[in-house]
């Protein structure tokens, strides 16, 4: 795991550092409260994306590794997972098609291109969750890495040039936003016959039985890590708006563990599956608890870096207009790492087909940050990042009381064929 941890991980800090030179380039090019619109987007391509394709990768890479386990080959699952992506890009085109307008003017101040580009975008992490999976459940890090490490690349590439040719439209930032996830994929994925060996029929209860569980809870923890920014949007007055933009620039920063733990995630699901997948009760505790112990770490350092320098760094990055205070970060750091441990404790979850009680936790903490968010607080950057902490928070409780009694149980049965 260590090694599929540093060859990811290697893709995740690509991916991170040009996301936020991405956002450096366009914060400094239009300035805190233009650059709403495409921080809005950055937002929900990285928010509505996962919470409908995450799940595929989810399925495809544990049911890949399940299968291979038993030497069983794959390729049918990623043509399943693959009819099930794309009939959710059908609904969110009609989706986006219904509501164009209003999306536009709630979401994008009016901007149509934005939205455009946020279908486009959505369909690029459609197909790299599918390739992700794959590329998780058969051990191929390598891959799974170059494939970030060129999405990131390609987005900073793109802003450098744009700001170069001294270009201030936003269409044009937005359109490169939701290009590069897709070209990173052509560029990356091999075709299916050489991605996965041919094996016996996927059955519904290889992949896509559980779809919708897994939709529903992973828009649930979308709306957890997300709901915050989205939420200072719309509550904003109009003195407030270029707040919302420093705050939600700040927000990205503060999450950088996020990234980190990409590496991570990205081994998790599929190493549990195999160790559930044959019984091996004593190796799947101890990789779990390994895991929680390392990414507990990784919440502190970045609440230590948050307490020392956040504010420092938030200008370093962004420029001196783009303003924050420690007591406006610190929750968020906090946030992020109750977020994180609830993210492993919901993938463990899965490993054990525990659908419903990963989809409880995400719920009951989206349900938390609701009603925080109707607690009122004089500052509007505080009062939605303490709603973000209680959900992160009490999500994470629940999923930690879900996978003890889960434990007592028999781990997941053999992987059917047919």
């Amino acid at each position: 795991m260590p090694r599929q941890v540093v060859t990811v991980g290697t893709g995740v800090a690509l991916l991170g550092l040009t996301s936020f030179g991405y956002l450096s380039v366009v914060g400094r090019v239009l300035g805190p409260a233009d650059v709403v619109p495409l921080t809005t987007l950055w937002v929900l391509i990285n928010a509505i994306g996962p919470a409908l394709f995450f799940p595929l990768e989810q399925e495809v890479g544990r049911a890949v590794a399940a299968r291979q386990a038993v030497g069983l080959g794959a390729r049918p699952v990623l043509l399943r997972a693959a009819a099930l992506g794309l009939g959710l890009l059908l609904v969110l085109a009609a989706v986006c098609a219904a509501a164009g307008a209003p999306l536009s003017r709630w979401l994008f101040d009016g901007e149509v291109v934005v939205l455009a580009a946020f279908f486009v975008g959505s369909v690029g992490l459609c197909a790299q969750h599918l390739t992700r999976g794959s590329f998780a459940g058969t051990g191929d890090f390598l891959r799974y890495g170059v494939q970030l490490g060129t999405d990131g690349l390609l987005r900073l590439a793109g802003a450098v040039a744009l700001a170069l040719a001294a270009s201030t439209q936003i269409g044009w930032y937005a359109v490169l936003l939701g290009l590069s996830p897709l070209v990173a994929v052509v560029l990356t994925a091999p075709r299916p016959a050489r991605l996965l060996a041919d094996g016996p029929p996927a059955s519904w209860q290889d992949v896509g039985s559980a779809l919708g569980l897994l939709i529903a809870g992973s828009a649930f923890a979308q709306f957890v890590v997300n709901a915050a920014p989205i939420a200072a949007n719309l509550l904003a007055t109009t003195e407030e708006r270029a707040r919302v933009g420093v705050f939600i620039s700040a927000l990205v920063l503060v999450r950088i563990p996020l990234f980190v733990f990409s590496a991570i995630q990205a081994a998790l699901l599929p190493g549990l599956a195999r160790l559930a997948a044959v019984d091996d009760r004593a190796a799947y505790r101890r990789r779990l608890r390994s895991i929680l112990l390392l990414v507990s770490g990784l919440g502190l350092a970045g609440l230590l870096v948050v307490a020392a320098a956040g504010p420092w760094l938030v200008e370093l990055v962004y420029g001196a207009d783009f303003r924050s205070t420690r007591a406006d970060l610190i929750p968020l750091a906090l946030a992020t790492a109750a977020y994180m441990l609830a993210l492993v404790l919901s993938q463990a979850l899965i490993s054990l087909r525990a659908y419903r009680a990963s989809l409880a936790g995400w719920a009951v903490g989206s349900l938390a940050l609701m009603l925080a968010l109707l607690v009122p607080v004089a500052r509007l950057e505080l009062r939605v990042g303490v709603a973000f902490l209680a959900g992160a928070a009490v999500g994470a409780s629940w999923l930690a009381a879900a996978m003890i009694v889960r434990l007592r149980q028999p781990l997941a049965g053999r992987v059917r064929s047919g």
